[in-house]
């Protein structure tokens, strides 16, 4: 498929600098970013699974709230006990 689109210059030197940069043709460089951005889930594909759960769990916005703070809380208080530690 062809399609003719409008880029503002900054779109369209930052694609012809990348496209020398990959020693590539600009077409092929925007169709592979063309390509990419529509494969790559919207976040709103990403966040509906948590969405429906929260939907599911009948929580109402201020537990939810001191869910997360409980939960940001116990991070930040692990990190203080052992700060070298991953995990």
């Amino acid at each position: 498929m062809t399609i003719s689109i409008s880029l503002t210059a900054e779109a369209e030197t930052k694609l012809s600098q990348r496209a020398a940069r990959l020693g590539q043709d600009l077409s092929i460089v925007a169709s592979d970013l063309l390509e990419e951005a529509v494969r790559r889930p919207s976040v709103d594909e990403l966040l509906a699974p948590a969405c429906r759960q929260v939907a599911e769990s009948g929580l109402d916005d201020q537990a939810l709230d001191d869910f997360f703070r409980d939960v940001l809380k116990e991070v930040r208080d692990d990190r203080k006990r052992s700060p070298y530690e991953l995990g």
